[in-house]
């Protein structure tokens, strides 16, 4: 297995409902994140890494994001395919779906409603190659409880395994947020299914696979240099838009400093 991934997955089914009116036009990964929708840059993102197949998975308003493809196709490197999640029963479930095209590689996940600026993701497929790791997920520091509260905590050790990861915790024992982006060996698929449904949301939840792997030291968190902002109001949209502004303008002097 060569130490390069060329396959990525966008889980884009959700709502947004949290986020008002505006879930009741669009998808949530078609939220206008500065000058262009949530999802134009995760894709920008891994085309950014040698990502050359993308798979959306999409559920409402899924012929929007189609239909938004087909407007910028020419502007991608990579190829996009589209896979309807028919039913929004957990993230652990929408990666199922595309196990038949993956075909046994390494892959990127990326959420289509996440908001990462960092110049580290290439040094996290290096690290993940240097590990037995199933997955590798990575990680902020997070201050805020709130956030945490709706999102995870996680504890890592100091060469980075994931000793604990907790989704949604009313009290947050760490201080360490999982971001909305993971590097899976295909062996993924097998502990997703193995994974329990959760009783009450009827949903099979990745986090709690990736907990399972941390019990078994197959579990790794990357610490990433830079943002990442879990967009789930419209505080941490127009947060996440003033952060992406703001990169541009760093890109832009770099630019202006090298020519």
């Amino acid at each position: 297995m060569q130490n390069k991934i060329k396959i990525g997955v966008i889980p884009a089914a959700g709502s947004g409902s949290r986020l008002g009116y505006l879930s009741s036009l669009l998808p949530k990964a078609l939220f206008p994140l500065y000058d262009r929708p949530i999802i134009h840059y995760v894709v920008d993102q891994m085309q950014s890494i040698g990502i050359e197949d993308i798979y959306i998975i999409v559920n409402v308003f899924k012929e929007k994001i189609i239909e938004y493809f087909k407007f910028i196709q020419m502007d991608l490197r990579a190829n996009i395919y589209f896979v309807e999640q028919k039913t929004l029963n957990g993230t652990g479930e929408a990666m199922l779906l595309t196990e038949k095209y993956i075909k046994k590689q390494p892959f990127v996940v990326m959420y289509g409603d996440d908001c990462t600026v960092t110049q580290s993701l290439e040094r996290m497929i290096q690290e993940f190659f240097k590990t037995n790791a199933i997955v590798m997920e990575g990680v902020v520091k997070e201050d805020d409880i709130s956030v945490l509260r709706h999102t995870c905590s996680v504890k890592l050790s100091k060469n980075g395994r994931i000793i604990e990861i907790i989704e949604k915790p009313e009290d947050p024992p760490y201080m360490l947020r999982g971001c909305g982006v993971y590097l899976f060996h295909p062996d993924i698929f097998n502990h997703i299914r193995k994974t329990p449904i959760h009783p009450i949301r009827k949903e099979r939840e990745i986090t709690y696979t990736i907990n399972h792997l941390a019990k078994i030291n197959r579990a790794f968190g990357f610490l990433i240099n830079g943002n990442n902002i879990n967009i789930n109001d419209y505080n941490e949209l127009l947060k996440a838009s003033q952060l992406v502004k703001e990169s541009k303008k760093d890109s832009k002097k770099v630019i202006e400093v090298l020519f």
